[in-house]
């Protein structure tokens, strides 16, 4: 029988050797590793440690876990807090390390980046990496399709947000994760080996397809594998699923959506508990050289909208327009600016939680700038012409968003798109959580991309009793 081993170190020396089996420790670890969220972060509590731990805000940490067979790093970052708890009528004390990937080194790196006409985005990517400095995981020929920047590249800054923004402009995701940046496009063929996911190999219960009625993207649980990585392949097999492909209600599933085949990895999420039978790893997977199916988004049925009655003839024409452009069904974007505008599809419509949001899809004050542009004129524009905006907003999302609620992430929380319902934006340690705690359903102290979605697939389902 497999048994479950573990070791953490703390500022690269050895803290707690190779434990396996039952030990006078016991540790409880959830780690998150998601592109798009820049890092990855890590939840670790381990139990029987004396009051005085001898770990410090900011020390260097590695937590390796697998089974004796296969044991790697799952987590390297830095602890930014440290917590001492107690579980209510329990005696032991708990010490809990709040940790994220990286370390203050290469924290928020900046760089000065100036390359001429007909520089790759590969290039931009390679020299901020050398100057943050960073080993960078990337695969060129990803890219090969990209054409070249005509004006050059000059950056002067904060390299994660230089990151940010290239992600935006060609369709990439990254992460910097265990000492490394990784960086793909995760609807891409990679040149891995595909590791194997079935019930021999210890899948556990039923995967879950989702992203669309095609079944573009998979949820499974395994147990925990460390040559699993963000970066890899997944060759899943499973004779049953479960389904969360969107508006299921409204669209048929396909022959396709089926649990089998390859999946590029593209986030995982490890837990376990040394007292518990398995260390598991939720693998978020999406197939390889899939590409939306247009022909059911390029123009709605009879030429009519949800909300239609509500906005004139020429606001219609254009967003079925803007859409075909997209490659989206444009009642996700009826749906999305109903929710917005509270219904009103009215081009100054303000925020009114006071951040300065205005319009059809609330541009804030940077993303106006962003785009060319402020939110004093766009809130003087009529709707019709604010339209024109709203495409140069969502352009660089043509072709990742798969149903309502990539359109909707695409507005709210970039990092959004393309995840499972069940993905968590962020957490009550987060500052954006204060300013949305009315969409934590149930207080649970966090935020998926589902209970956002919960209003505006609400706006989707009434809008149905406006149609024109």
């Amino acid at each position: 029988m497999r048994s479950r081993a573990w070791s953490v170190d703390i500022n690269d020396e050895p803290y707690i050797s190779l434990q396996s089996g039952s030990t006078q420790f016991r540790i409880q670890f959830n780690i998150d590793v998601s592109p798009g969220s820049s890092v990855s972060y890590a939840d670790i509590r381990i139990y029987n440690l004396k009051k005085e731990s001898g770990i410090a805000n900011g020390a260097r940490i590695i937590l390796r876990a697998g089974y004796t067979d296969s044991i790697d790093a799952i987590f390297n970052g830095t602890v930014t807090n440290i917590l001492r708890e107690r579980e209510p009528g329990a005696p032991e004390i708990i010490t809990r390390l709040i940790c994220r990937s990286g370390s203050a080194a290469v924290d928020r790196g900046s760089a000065q980046t100036c390359l001429g006409p007909g520089a790759r985005v590969e290039e931009v990517i390679r020299d901020l990496a050398r100057q943050w400095p960073i080993p960078v995981d990337m695969d060129d020929t990803q890219f090969t399709n990209d054409q070249p920047m005509t004006r050059g590249c000059t950056i002067d800054g904060d390299i994660p947000k230089a990151m940010d923004n290239l992600a935006v402009d060609y369709g990439f995701v990254w992460l910097q994760h265990m000492g490394r940046m990784y960086v793909t496009k995760p609807e891409m063929k990679r040149n891995s080996t595909a590791i194997k996911i079935n019930q021999l190999t210890g899948m556990i219960g039923i995967p879950e397809i989702g992203l669309g009625p095609s079944g573009l993207g998979i949820s499974v649980a395994a147990q925990l594998n460390p040559s699993i990585m963000v970066s890899g392949v997944i060759d899943l097999t499973s004779e049953f699923a479960t389904y969360n492909t969107g508006n299921l209600y409204l669209q048929e599933v396909q022959p396709e959506a089926k649990p089998v085949g390859e999946y590029n990895v593209f986030a995982l999420r490890y837990s376990g508990d040394s007292h518990s039978d398995t260390w598991k790893m939720d693998i978020d997977g999406i197939r390889w050289g899939t590409k939306p199916n247009l022909t059911s988004v390029s123009t709605p049925a009879n030429g009519k909208l949800i909300w239609g009655s509500r906005v004139d003839e020429a606001f219609r024409a254009k967003v079925i327009a803007i859409a075909r452009g997209l490659s989206v069904d444009p009642n996700w974007l009826m749906a999305v600016m109903a929710f917005e505008t509270k219904e009103r599809f009215e081009p100054g419509v303000l925020n009114g939680a006071g951040s300065g949001a205005i319009g059809l899809i609330q541009f804030v004050p940077s993303t106006a700038r962003y785009l060319g542009t402020t939110t004093q004129r766009l809130a003087r524009m009529s709707a019709v012409e604010q339209l024109d905006w709203v495409e140069k907003y969502y352009k660089p999302f043509s072709g990742r968003m798969r149903n309502l609620g990539d359109a909707y992430m695409a507005v709210f929380w970039k990092a959004g798109i393309g995840k499972p319902d069940s993905y968590v934006l962020f957490t009550s340690a987060d500052t954006p959580y204060d300013k949305n705690k009315n969409l934590d359903i149930g207080n649970k102290g966090y935020i998926t991309r589902g209970d956002c979605l919960v209003f505006v697939n609400a706006a989707f389902k009434k809008g149905g009793n406006f149609v024109k």
